[in-house]
């Protein structure tokens, strides 16, 4: 986008009740799309294993997703690049017909073909990744209220991740696992009618962005808080991966005695005797989001009253201690746990963003956010790598988050050597910028 563009006044708003509806429905088909496959190799592994001997879905089914995980992050900026080019509306009715496509695909997979599956999370992820780099932004561009359109938007991100594990649960308790995939592929689909047919009667549109005047902090400022935050964003999204990915086994492993009580509690009306581990893991992992999507509410002011830096430390040093109560405990602990490092992640969100978008030149702030998300989802593959072959050697993932609590030290260290000038008070840029919000 050129810098006459970015001056010129903006163009009326093209319809902004169906830009920011369709755009919050796909942020929370997105979210919901890219976390559901643990809670359905949940399903797979007793289908897909021997008879009476199925599979370990955390070191056979898991691994399937890690080429998805990798397009989810890397895919991100091509889309953003073919989003300024063409249209942004284009590309979301191009993500939600791909995704749609891609799930419907895995659903009709037959049992034990390992390569097509992964082939068609593959494109699932794929397309996944055009949200992030144009959705968002498509908000901000046709919102006559930024802040507030943004708050929407982010709560629907949110329910998707919350509504994630109990939809696949109940899906693949009431139906099959294939269910799980068949029933948000048809929903994209026709949200992709939808908007395709919005977009080209033009009720749907887009608008150039306006220039965020402020005044930018010294070159030095701007080297020092890439070179932090590049590690802490990774290190971080190896952390909040990490949860996505193991909590379906953690729970598995360490609840088992809770899962037999609830099912004796509820006379079995809930959950299919055959099929329970996989409907009470997905309830207890959209408890998970749903407490931090409410939480973040209440936590996400923190950084309009403390300093960034302050807000981004506490954070890190908090979350080495919810990595070792997901090493130790048993349990509702676990449960706990998991769901302390969620809101943890939902409260240092804001604080990670404000820093990026004040140490960040205006005319950069796309590309800033855009590689944000490829290290954010980037470290996918590595959480999933690291989950499988830690099962495969030792049996539990104990190690694992004893070693991500060591990690988490090593954030919080870094996060110390931030500038102590980010406080977002005394950042007219950042002041004028809508509040970023949870499941970005």
């Amino acid at each position: 986008m050129s810098a006459q563009s970015l001056s010129a006044s903006p163009a009326p708003v093209a319809n902004e009740r169906l830009v920011l509806g369709y755009s919050s429905i796909g942020h929370a088909l997105m979210h919901y799309m890219a976390a559901f496959f643990p809670y359905i190799a949940v399903g797979m592994a007793a289908s897909w294993g021997e008879p009476g001997q199925p599979l370990d879905h955390q070191v056979v089914l898991l691994p399937l997703w890690q080429l998805a995980a990798f397009l989810l992050g890397i895919a991100a900026l091509p889309a953003g690049w073919l989003s300024d080019r063409w249209s942004a509306p284009g590309m979301i009715v191009v993500m939600f017909f791909g995704m749609g496509a891609a799930a419907i695909a895995c659903a009709f997979v037959p049992d034990r073909s390992f390569l097509l599956l992964e082939l068609a999370m593959a494109a699932l992820g794929l397309f996944a990744a055009i949200y992030h780099a144009v959705g968002i932004a498509w908000v901000m561009r046709n919102a006559s209220r930024p802040g507030h359109a943004m708050g929407i938007n982010g709560v629907f991100g949110s329910a998707g991740l919350a509504a994630c594990g109990a939809g696949t649960g109940l899906l693949i308790n009431f139906f099959s696992w294939r269910a799980a995939f068949l029933v948000p592929g048809i929903i994209c689909l026709i949200a992709g009618l939808g908007l395709l047919y919005h977009w080209r009667t033009g009720r749907v549109g887009d608008r150039p962005m306006p220039a965020m005047p402020g005044k930018q902090p010294s070159r030095g400022d701007l080297v020092r808080v890439f070179v932090i935050l590049t590690v802490t964003m990774f290190a971080g999204g190896v952390i909040w991966q990490a949860i996505q990915y193991g909590a379906p086994g953690l729970f598995e492993q360490r609840m088992a005695a809770e899962v037999d009580w609830l099912q004796t509690m509820t006379n079995g009306q809930l959950a299919a005797e055959a099929k329970k581990m996989a409907f009470w893991v997905g309830l207890f992992g959209s408890a998970i989001y749903a407490v931090s999507g409410v939480t973040q509410y209440f936590l996400g002011g923190l950084s309009d009253r403390y300093s960034l830096k302050r807000v981004y430390v506490l954070a890190a040093f908090l979350q080495v201690l919810a990595m070792l109560g997901l090493a130790w405990l048993p349990g509702y602990g676990v449960f706990l746990a998991a769901m302390a490092s969620v809101i943890i992640s939902a409260a240092s969100g804001p604080a990670e963003n404000l820093l990026i978008g004040r140490y960040t030149p205006t005319r950069y702030h796309g590309l800033g956010f855009g590689a944000k998300f490829i290290v954010a989802f980037g470290a996918g593959p590595v959480a999933i790598w690291l989950i499988a072959h830690v099962k495969a050697l030792t049996g539990s993932l104990e190690l694992l988050f004893m070693g991500l609590a060591a990690t988490g030290v090593l954030v919080w260290l870094v996060a110390l050597m931030l500038p102590s000038g980010g406080d977002s008070r005394q950042a007219p840029e950042v002041a004028a910028s809508p509040r970023p919000v949870p499941a970005e």
